[in-house]
């Protein structure tokens, strides 16, 4: 969980983390994050990447084509382009 915690990778993990209210005094001064918009219709999700509409990273691939599940290591998966290209 360290991990995740102080490494994750894919942008909605991050998002997550980052909009969790903490009792550390520096962090509160940054004030919560957010994750923009709405989450997608899962009756038609959108094409590619299901998260791209929210993600602040999205890239043109994100929009096209489904990104794939990336082993970063033992037991720890994701699947995000910008982990795929090794930009994360």
């Amino acid at each position: 969980t360290d991990d995740i915690l102080y490494n994750s990778k894919h942008p909605y993990t991050y998002g997550l983390i980052n909009a969790v209210v903490t009792p550390e005094p520096e962090v509160r001064k940054r004030g919560l994050i957010s994750i923009p918009g709405e989450p997608p219709n899962l009756l038609k999700p959108p094409s590619g990447c299901r998260f791209h509409p929210r993600c602040p990273y999205a890239m043109d691939i994100c929009r096209r084509e489904e990104p794939p599940l990336i082993e970063v290591k033992e037991g720890w998966t994701v699947a995000c382009h910008l982990v795929a290209s090794g930009r994360r």
